[in-house]
């Protein structure tokens, strides 16, 4: 398994994290329904993330730089905020491997490292429209969690997709 190496972003860091933003929201923008606002460049032909500046100031947020053998690779943001309203203590906001690194077993390596170093309530809520984030989550999960995994299939206006609930209380053991 390549070495799979995870920090916090730091402050000088944001403009890497924000030009990472911009390959995950163009993958993400595959998904987004024509007549949406969802997937749509702005007027200086960048992706808009509203809320990135916040993982910087505001508590209960973490911008995370994943990096394979030294290289960086992606990131992961974690949050509070609750696709389910229901109380947690950790939530995955975004979640990104560059493509040169999916379906080697490193996505589900990222998560649960970051679900290890984090015990409490979590959620993992995945958009409708994402069915290959779906399938990962589905598949990753339960190599990273050997607890009960609740899913809850939401059509709110709060959310619209499945959202993974669980409590992850220690350190999982590696599966093989």
């Amino acid at each position: 398994m390549d070495a799979v190496q995870i920090g916090r972003a730091q402050a000088d860091e944001a403009p890497t994290l924000a030009r990472l933003m911009q390959l995950y929201l163009h993958d993400f923008s595959e998904f987004a329904p024509l007549g949406s606002p969802y997937g749509e460049l702005a007027g200086d032909g960048l992706f808009v993330y509203p809320h990135l500046d916040l993982y910087w100031v505001e508590p209960g947020r973490e911008p995370l730089l994943v990096r394979i053998n030294g290289r960086l690779a992606g990131f992961v943001l974690v949050g509070d905020w609750s696709a389910s309203g229901r109380p947690v203590d950790f939530a995955i906001a975004e979640f990104f491997v560059a493509r040169k690194y999916r379906r080697r077993g490193i996505g589900t390596e990222i998560a649960r490292q970051v679900i290890d170093a984090r015990p409490g309530k979590w959620e993992v809520a995945v958009l409708s429209v994402n069915q290959p984030a779906l399938a990962f989550w589905r598949q990753a999960l339960p190599q990273i969690h050997s607890g009960a995994i609740d899913m809850i299939e939401s059509t709110s206006e709060r959310w619209n997709g499945p959202i993974f609930r669980f409590s992850s209380d220690a350190p999982a053991e590696p599966s093989g």
